[in-house]
């Protein structure tokens, strides 16, 4: 049952069994849904429970992963007839300036990767401006937005799905976000808050897939200015910690594309990394920032091909992984060293 049909069905039950129900039925679920960010209660991210990850339904025998070695070697698997069914489906996705263009970029080099790709990037969404209209999926399409950075804008995804005037939980086949933080410490905040709030998604609309990004990292090195950055920034750090999150808890359970492991891989398969209070981080490779850029994008033509690649083999393994042949996606690094004295990853 989708997540806007389960509020119709209370609505149904309601008449049928009087004032009590609709006090106690309707308006509990109704609060739940408006408020399910908020309110959704979850295990600490660090130490999540089997029942709070949800299963991913994409079909695949194999989990759904997309990092730095799908890129190099899978791509090539991406056939014209998985092409046509993802162009059949209605998408959303949500994102800061890593997303523009994501779904554009390969079809520039082959018009086989062509999709319909409605970008809504020359306006932000924010607690003012909703920017996309009800009749957004007239048709199928992926319709990209672009958030402002303000607190909660991971939120914004629930919204458009349960909400009024918009409603696509009932009416899309797939959803995500790139999300990224501004100090280190909104990282925790962005997990402590999405990670729930996506796995409520997940339970209420059953006939949209989502997917899951790791954080975006920066590189080191002689800014714009040619003042020198350090690898150690709050995204490199903070959303290092995200990124280890996301890919600890939802491999195996939800689609990823790990956009961090993409753009800190060099084409030889040796990560670009360093060490931050004996930890190993990783960054952005400086093959993939033009020389004297800002640091933060991966703006060179092999970095875009790279991210363009990954986002279509996402959508690939989500919806026709059954086109695709067996494929064996090694497991990411970190769940190859195993997880941290706390507890062991169970996948």
């Amino acid at each position: 049952m989708s997540c806007v049909s389960r509020l119709s069905r209370c609505a149904m039950v309601a008449s049928a069994c009087g004032l009590a129900c609709l006090l106690l039925g309707v308006l509990t679920v109704w609060g739940s849904a408006e408020e399910a960010a908020p309110a959704a209660k979850s295990v600490a991210p660090s130490e999540p429970s089997a029942k709070a990850r949800p299963r991913a339904k994409t079909g695949a025998k194999a989990p759904v992963y997309v990092g730095a070695y799908s890129v190099d070697h899978e791509f090539k698997f991406v056939t014209e007839e998985c092409m046509e069914i993802i162009r059949s489906k209605k998408i959303l996705f949500g994102s800061r300036s890593w997303g523009l263009g994501l779904g554009t970029l390969m079809a520039r080099k082959d018009k086989k990767y062509e999709v319909v790709w409605e970008s809504h990037s020359r306006e932000r969404v924010n607690d003012k401006e909703r920017v996309l209209q009800a009749d957004a999926f007239d048709q199928p399409k992926i319709v990209h937005y672009v958030f402002d950075m303000v607190p909660r804008r991971w939120a914004f995804m629930d919204d458009f799905l349960r909400k009024a005037p918009w409603k696509f939980g009932g009416k899309i086949d797939g959803c995500f976000q790139s999300l990224y933080c501004g100090p280190e410490k909104e990282a925790k905040q962005m997990a402590d808050e999405y990670f729930p709030m996506l796995e409520k998604l997940i339970r209420d609309c059953r006939k949209v897939k989502f997917a899951i990004l790791t954080h975006p990292v920066s590189g080191d090195g002689p800014d714009m200015k040619g003042n020198h950055k350090d690898a150690a920034s709050a995204w490199n750090i903070g959303g290092g910690d995200y990124s280890d999150q996301v890919v600890r808890r939802y491999y195996g359970k939800v689609p990823i594309l790990d956009i961090r492991d993409i753009v800190s891989t060099h084409a030889d398969g040796k990560p670009c990394t360093f060490k931050h209070n004996g930890k190993t981080y990783r960054k952005l490779c400086p093959e993939y920032n033009v020389k004297g850029g800002d640091l933060i994008h991966p703006n060179t033509s092999e970095a875009r091909e790279r991210m363009g690649k990954g986002f279509i083999l996402l959508l690939a393994k989500m919806f026709c992984a059954d086109k695709l042949p067996a494929m064996d996606t090694p497991k990411p690094e970190i769940l190859k060293r195993g997880r941290p004295r706390k507890g062991r990853a169970r996948n």
